[in-house]
């Protein structure tokens, strides 16, 4: 993996909010980052259809899950 000078702030500051959002363009390592700093987190994605169903159609189960 290539080393993104972005990973020391997102490491900064992820205990002090719940939410950080990672945003850029298509194909230029949002997800490779996001899963190589957060690795013992659960990943999930939207392009999946019988995800993206299951959060609309019963979030707290998905969240549950």
């Amino acid at each position: 993996m290539i080393k993104r000078n972005l990973e020391y702030h997102i490491r900064k500051y992820a205990p002090e909010y719940p939410i950080i959002a990672i945003v850029g363009p298509r194909q230029s390592g949002k997800t490779t980052i996001a899963r190589h700093i957060f690795h013992d987190y659960n990943y999930v994605s939207m392009e999946n259809l019988d995800n993206r169903h299951m959060v609309e159609n019963d979030p707290r189960g998905f969240l549950e899950d």
